[in-house]
Formats: structure tokens, C-alpha cells, sequence
């Protein structure tokens, strides 16, 4: 991907934004409002149940605000025609289960989709899928069949998948859940590494806080269903914010060899309960 020089504005802008599922009584998201730059790294944190993945639904379009306006790529994903939005905007869900077996390359090669210009491959499509798969690292897994792979397999080759689309906005739902310590960050400072490089803005709702700080430019820490708390990570990372956030007590130290911020549970912010059996 290269950087594209008409591209302008925010890679991601949500304004005011509410969403509200059917039936439930209480919003899920109430006044939203972020925005993530091109060749930025936004995390999006909080504990379950918060609304993350929904606020990436809202990004793509697959979901529409109540309330409010989102802007993703230069479009406005829920009206757009969805080959556009495909073309700039790439999400990767927390689990995928394709509909028939597919070997590895050709579950990736379905990144190149909104692109294809009639029935077979370019040669931008296949050097497309290959940097993709690359930047991965699963070329060395092309023909094996998908769903014969691990969990952390199967999540590096859908983010291969996004990368081939070759979009100028990457939505990713805990890309690194299943994954190792290595793969982990080998994955997320790729496409660090890729954002800066061509401009491409990167939106992940990330569960691991120390991930976050590791790669992050921006966070946005979402608490019931509001961005309670936005801006630079050391700047969020507060404890008394995070705790009221996560409802436990954390460490927060900063790591002598990097000079980076890590975060470390120290249990329930609740008062423990009283010991009565003192039996070995």
C-alpha cells in the first residue's frame, strides 16, 4: 500500500455517537466521540460488555448510529455502497467460520475482492495477498486448509485477509487473542510498521493493557458505554482511572530497560473477605 496523497481528513471520526440494540432498555454506546488520524495506532479499552467490538460494527458500517455520525475513509460506511466501503475499510472480527473449506491462501486472496476487476488475480492482486501473508506470517501456511489450523493461526491469517484489501482504515476485534507473546508482537508492530509507512489508521479494540501500551499512539478507554477517558496511553493509564474503570486494583510501574509504562493486576478493588478457615 502506498500512501495515498488525495487521501484527506481522519482515517476514523465518530461524532456524538449512540447506538442502542433493539430492545434493550440502555444504550450501548451514548455520545461517542473519537477520531484516529492516518498512520495512527488508536486503541479502543475497557472491560467486557462495553461496547468495543460494537463501536468497530459502527466504524464499517455493518451497524448504524442512532444518533450521531461516523466517518471511516472519507465515507460514511452505513450509507455507502459496500464495495466502496470494502475497498477503504477493513474489519477482523474476533472469530470467522467460512462457509466451505478453504486452504489458507485462498481465504486470504478474498481480501482482493472489492478490487478485482474481472475473474481472475492480477499480478497487483497476487503480490498484494503475498506481502500480506508475509507481513502475518503465514505464507509458509498457504495450502493448508483453514479450519485444520490453531486459534492463533487462524487469527494471523484474518488479519492477512484485511491486509490484502489494502484499505486505508484497519477496525481490528482482539488481534491478538489465541496469539503467543511473540506472535503477538511481531503481528501488532507489522502493521505499526505498515501504518506508518503508508498512512494507514488503525483502530483495535484491545483487551491486554500492556499490549496497548506497547503500540498505541492514542487510547480511548470506554466506560459504560461513554469514551470516559482520551489521549496519549501514559496519560490515560492513571490508577485511580483504571480502577474505577475495571473495578481492581493495578500496579503501574514503568520497565527500567524501555522506559515504557506496563500495568499489573493486584485483584478485586472490593474489600477482601475475612479468612475464618486457617486449616493448611
Amino acid at each position: 500500500m502506498k500512501p495515498d496523497p488525495a487521501a484527506q481528513g481522519p482515517a476514523l471520526e465518530m461524532r456524538s455517537v449512540t447506538f442502542r440494540w433493539p430492545g434493550a432498555v440502555a444504550a450501548t454506546l451514548q455520545g461517542v466521540s473519537l477520531r484516529c488520524e492516518p498512520g495512527e495506532f488508536l486503541g479502543i479499552l475497557g472491560p467486557n460488555g462495553v461496547g468495543k467490538s460494537t463501536l468497530l460494527r459502527l466504524a464499517c458500517g455493518l451497524l448504524a448510529p442512532e444518533v450521531g455520525e461516523v466517518v471511516a475513509a472519507g465515507l460514511a460506511p452505513g450509507r455507502a455502497r459496500r464495495r466502496e466501503v470494502a475497498r477503504r475499510v477493513a474489519l477482523v472480527p474476533a472469530w470467522v467460520v467460512p462457509g466451505f473449506p478453504m486452504t489458507v491462501r485462498d481465504l486470504v486472496a478474498l481480501g482482493r475482492t472489492p478490487h478485482l476487476r474481472g475473474l481472475f488475480e492480477s499480478r497487483q492482486d497476487r503480490d498484494a495477498i503475498d506481502h500480506a501473508m508475509s507481513l502475518a506470517e503465514v505464507a509458509d501456511l498457504a495450502d493448508r486448509p483453514f479450519q485444520e489450523l490453531s486459534a492463533g493461526e487462524q487469527r494471523r491469517v484474518l488479519v492477512a485477509r484485511a491486509l490484502a484489501q489494502d484499505p486505508r482504515l484497519l477496525l481490528l476485534d482482539e488481534p491478538t487473542a489465541n496469539l503467543d507473546v511473540a506472535h503477538s508482537v511481531r503481528l501488532l508492530e507489522g502493521v505499526l510498521g505498515l501504518a506508518r509507512q503508508s498512512g494507514l489508521g488503525v483502530v483495535a479494540a484491545i483487551h491486554d493493557l500492556n499490549v496497548a501500551l506497547l503500540v498505541c499512539d492514542r487510547v480511548a478507554l470506554l466506560h459504560r458505554g461513554r469514551v470516559r477517558a482520551f489521549g496519549d496511553p501514559d496519560d490515560v493509564m492513571r490508577w485511580a482511572l483504571l480502577r474505577e474503570v475495571f473495578g481492581c486494583d493495578l500496579y503501574i510501574g514503568r520497565n527500567e530497560m524501555n522506559g515504557r509504562l506496563f500495568v499489573a493486576p493486584m485483584g478485586s478493588a472490593r474489600e477482601p473477605a475475612a479468612i475464618t478457615d486457617t486449616s493448611c
